[in-house]
């Protein structure tokens, strides 16, 4: 892997001021060491937590999001072709916006956007085929109920998020 001057400062600035180190089940702990995510003190037994989460599964295409064992939402979902969806264990945020607009594809819009980890995030989308699509987000509807506006009014900073293939 070829890392560049930026990501490396980026890697430096980020080990000087002891931002928390995050590993994804797939191992990727340097780029999420320097793209950041919030750890999930989720227990890897696989015990759900008590309050608000969210399960996506990859192999399904499907997420659900749970006030204790109770679903609220269910929806299918596209995730990252060639298995680029990370996962693991994450945190919902830091990052959360209506309106967000992707840094790394030509100003995208992802409308109701939440930050998995990085530039990995569950956001909006007009086109979600019930298979692999994305370049590693996780797209949720607009169309019908709305379920990507729904979810992101319902989730919080800091909800889990368990991304999985069953």
């Amino acid at each position: 892997m070829t890392l560049s001057r930026t990501t490396l400062l980026v890697f430096a600035a980020a080990l000087a001021v002891g931002a928390p180190s995050v590993q994804s089940q797939d191992g990727n702990k340097l780029l999420s060491a320097i793209f950041g995510g919030i750890p999930s003190s989720q227990s890897s037994s696989g015990s759900k937590p008590k309050g608000k989460h969210v399960e996506i599964d990859l192999t399904k295409q499907q997420l659900k999001a749970y006030e204790g064992s109770r679903v609220v939402l269910r929806t299918n979902i596209s995730s990252g072709r060639t298995n680029n969806t990370p996962t693991g264990n994450f945190r919902a945020g830091p990052y959360k916006s209506a309106e967000h607009y992707s840094s790394l594809y030509h100003n995208a819009p992802m409308p109701w956007s939440v930050q998995i980890t990085g530039h990995i995030f569950i956001h909006g989308f007009t086109e979600v085929p019930p298979y692999p699509a994305s370049k590693g987000c996780v797209r949720v509807p607009l169309t019908g109920r709305n379920p990507a506006k729904r979810l992101f009014k319902w989730i919080d900073v800091g909800t889990p998020i368990r991304i999985y293939r069953s």
